[in-house]
């Protein structure tokens, strides 16, 4: 128990010591550069702002590039989902339809293949919505409703689109007849 203390005292000692060294090389190299020509000083402090830009201009393009490069694979694996919340609504219309779409095999191997999707390729909103629908399980259509909202507006925010303006109940009046927001208000 006593190691506790001792390793926090350490990380901020040697946090206190980063700091200080930090400002000190920080300093030096300032009152260098203020010491030499102005010519010579400018275009040192164009050099260090040039290689600086390069840095994070390359830094920004591989996190676009790699982005890009799981688009695609997002794409299929909601898709996935897509089609699953999609064949239940156009089954619920038939309750023998939809009865018999929930209990099949064919569903159950299409919410495997999304779980895996999810996990290898779903950013951590969508991983973790997900999550949250799993566990609700057999909650209420209310619950069930506002679970499906948070992983649609999850994967659009993954796949770079714009949510404003949308929330977890009104994302479903796409796709549903009935006023959502309504119907939640009155099942409550």
């Amino acid at each position: 128990m006593q190691s506790r203390p001792l390793q926090i005292t350490f990380v901020l000692a040697l946090i206190a010591f980063a700091v200080f060294a930090a400002w000190y090389v920080f300093s030096w190299l300032f009152r260098s550069i203020l010491g030499l020509d102005k010519a010579l000083a400018s275009a040192i402090i164009a050099a260090f702002v040039a290689v600086f830009s390069l840095i994070f201009a390359y830094w920004k393009e591989r996190e676009k590039a790699r982005q890009e490069a799981h688009r695609e694979k997002k794409v299929e694996v909601y898709s996935i989902f897509f089609e699953i919340v999609f064949r239940l609504v156009k089954d619920s219309k038939n309750a023998e339809g939809a009865q018999a779409y929930v209990t099949s095999t064919e569903l159950q191997d299409a919410l495997i293949d999304l779980m895996k999707g999810v996990l290898a390729y779903g950013s951590p909103l969508v991983v973790l919505a997900m999550g949250r629908w799993k566990l609700a399980g057999e909650h209420s259509a209310n619950k069930q409703i506002i679970l499906i909202g948070d992983i649609l507006l999850a994967m659009r925010q993954d796949l770079g689109l714009s949510n404003r303006g949308l929330t977890n109940r009104n994302i479903h009046q796409v796709y549903v007849s009935d006023d959502v927001e309504a119907f939640l208000k009155g099942t409550n």
